[in-house]
């Protein structure tokens, strides 16, 4: 968000997507982090007493609902960015590229919909999901929705670490230029690996019937998997960001590289009000160190008098430019200065 507010200065409809998205993200860390607490992870089902279980089984519901959520919202404003990025030119509808996008985007989008939904009525009364007491408790099997949801995940990630390869190898750029996008863009490959070992450990909580034992290692993958998908959305700002902080100059430094020399005033990096480049710089304007400490510049029109430089203050200097202007001709040429009469 600092890099799109303050960098780049533009709010499109993909960053509302990431706001929202971290929004959900944070209690859903929240719920992970309470586990600790109460029962704690790797703790035997059967050493908890039924009252125990009531909070953890809320916990767990709420941190399926949350996870169902943020992941659609955010693999759908990575999606919509690429397709900012990596626009199609002509017929959109004819680009396989974006054809993929936007087919992922419905799928994450009405799947994610879906498991909430499920997750929410996988027993009646709702009430009797954390408490299993409940003698008109009727529930279904949840591992054929969970199985499900990583397999479209893993599915999904896959999918967006191969769709962008071949119109990022198509671009009109060098082969040194399109690796660097590549690898920029192939960073999914996280994703895939955290989605892969969260169908693993799926497979193996749904299948065990000491499952609150074999809940750690499937939240610390949930948890995972939402991180790398932040992480992806967050990768292309990382470079202005490092700009503005003058990060990507020190390591030139400290490797030995070559560091191009700012092109403003100042050290920041940010165009000074009265530098070179600002709406100031006329070419039919002079300038003129016209203050006690010789800055702001302001202009000097070419018609405004210089009687003021004849006796600069003590302490100060002045800097004139004379310039001369030779005419030509076919017989001879004359020089004439710009002081002649």
């Amino acid at each position: 968000m600092y890099a799109k507010l303050y960098l780049v200065r533009t709010f499109q409809a993909q960053d509302v997507l990431v706001m929202l998205g971290y929004l959900v993200f944070i209690p859903q860390m929240y719920f992970c982090y309470a586990l600790v607490n109460e029962p704690g992870y790797f703790v035997h089902q059967y050493d908890l007493k039924m009252r125990s279980m009531i909070q953890p089984t809320f916990y767990i519901l709420l941190i399926g609902s949350l996870y169902q959520a943020v992941l659609p919202l955010v693999k759908t404003a990575i999606l919509v960015e690429w397709c900012r990025i990596l626009k199609p030119p002509g017929n959109r509808w004819r680009s396989p590229f974006f054809v993929g996008c936007v087919a992922i985007i419905v799928l994450q989008i009405t799947f994610g919909i879906a498991c909430v939904v499920l997750l929410n009525v996988q027993c009646t009364p709702h009430e009797s999901i954390w408490k299993a007491w409940m003698p008109e408790r009727k529930c279904w099997n949840l591992i054929d929705l969970q199985l499900a949801s990583g397999s479209i995940q893993l599915f999904s990630d896959v999918a967006m670490f191969l769709l962008p390869q071949k119109t990022i190898w198509n671009l009109q750029l060098s082969w040194k230029k399109k690796l660097g996008v590549s690898i920029v863009f192939g960073l999914g490959i996280f994703a895939c690996v955290s989605a892969a070992v969260r169908l693993s450990v799926t497979v193996n909580f749904g299948y065990d019937p000491d499952q609150m034992y074999a809940l750690g290692p499937l939240v610390f993958w949930v948890d995972a998997e939402s991180t790398c998908a932040f992480f992806i959305v967050c990768i292309p700002c990382l470079p202005k960001i490092f700009k503005d902080k003058g990060v990507i100059r020190r390591a030139k430094q400290a490797f030995g590289m070559k560091v191009s020399q700012p092109g403003n005033y100042g050290s920041s990096g940010k165009p000074s009000k009265y530098g070179y480049g600002s709406k100031h710089s006329v070419g039919d304007s002079y300038r003129q160190l016209y203050d006690e400490h010789g800055v702001p510049l302001e202009d000097m029109h070419s018609s405004a008098s210089t009687e003021q430089l004849r006796h600069p203050a003590n302490g100060k200097i002045m800097r004139t430019r004379q310039v001369t202007v030779q005419v030509s001709s076919d017989s001879d040429v004359r020089p004439a200065h710009s002081n002649y009469r």
